[in-house]
């Protein structure tokens, strides 16, 4: 039986913007489902301990059996005990993925990269296509057991934009969802002890670009831009555009997210009990002046350039 497309939603974002948060409350809408980000639990996480949304351990939790036996049924051989192998990285050693999958911040790049590796290495080409096609199936799967039409991935990384264009059943409509820089630094800052406010900028501005020229390469009917404060402080008028961007009915008031039944995948705000929406405004507090003016310095430049070109 030939298969039919599958509309598939992309949210990319910097790792600090409020994906998790984001993934609940759109899963939230009766006709769409999402396991937060399809990459699945971090590689270096033990399986064993690790907990879905749920509460219930992911290697016992009904819904994921029944996802891992709906994808042998497809054709792709998965167990529980194993990672999902859902990321689209190619090569053994942070190198060689560097040099066949990871981002080289140039669409022009990138182009010839894939150009070359697709048609001097067959190999290459058809291991992408294995892992497009294992995206595509886990997908379908996680649909056909929540009964659901419409599929939503918040695993973030742009470079995803590219190759899942690759399969022929994803229809595929993007979410580009922004944080606040200084949000996103002082997040950055009270996680990592070894980045400076200037590295944490300059991460959240290499994010961003990376973003925007995947975007170029998407029609501008499939791509949508949200803004995190909107989303918490105006949550079902900045929602309702996105659900009719993505031919869902928009909603006349939005569900208790923690009071569905959830499946996601992400971090550790996924376990929260709370389903209280505020914006999380830190950086008025903990970031100085001096800090301020520096990220100001380093980021208006960038950001008043996209909004002349968008």
């Amino acid at each position: 039986m030939e298969k039919s497309k599958i509309p598939y939603v992309f949210l990319t974002s910097h790792a600090y913007s409020g994906s998790t948060l984001t993934s609940f409350l759109l899963g939230a809408h009766p006709e769409i489902a999402t396991v937060g980000m399809l990459t699945g639990p971090a590689k270096h996480l033990n399986l064993t301990t690790y907990r879905c949304s749920c509460g219930q351990l992911f290697q016992e939790d009904p819904f994921w059996q029944a996802v891992a036996t709906k994808v042998n049924e497809y054709g792709i051989s998965y167990s529980l005990n194993k990672h999902l192998g859902t990321r689209i990285e190619l090569g053994s050693n942070p190198l060689a993925r560097r040099m066949r999958t990871d981002s080289l911040r140039s669409n022009t790049l990138e182009k010839i990269r894939d150009w070359l590796w697709f048609n001097l290495w067959p190999g290459h080409k058809q291991a992408m296509h294995r892992l497009v096609r294992r995206n595509e199936t886990f997908a379908r799967a996680i649909l056909d057991i929540s009964g659901k039409p419409v599929f939503l991935d918040t695993s973030k990384d742009p470079m995803r934009i590219r190759y899942l264009r690759f399969s022929p059943y994803i229809d595929l409509y993007v979410i580009h969802l922004i944080r606040d820089v200084r949000g996103v630094v002082a997040s950055i800052l009270s996680r990592r002890d070894d980045m400076s406010v200037q590295q944490a900028t300059h991460h959240w501005l290499i994010a961003e670009h990376n973003i925007r020229r995947h975007l170029e390469s998407v029609p501008e009917d499939r791509q949508i831009e949200i803004h995190y404060k909107d989303v918490t402080t105006h949550t079902l008028e900045t929602l309702n555009p996105v659900f009719t961007f993505i031919g869902v009915q928009p909603l006349q008031e939005m569900a208790d997210f923690r009071e569905l039944d959830n499946h996601i995948l992400g971090n550790k705000m996924r376990k929260q009990s709370t389903s209280e929406i505020k914006v999380d405004e830190r950086w008025r507090t903990v970031l100085t002046e001096k800090q301020l003016e520096l990220i100001e310095t380093m980021a208006s430049p960038k950001i008043s350039n996209w909004l002349k070109t968008a």
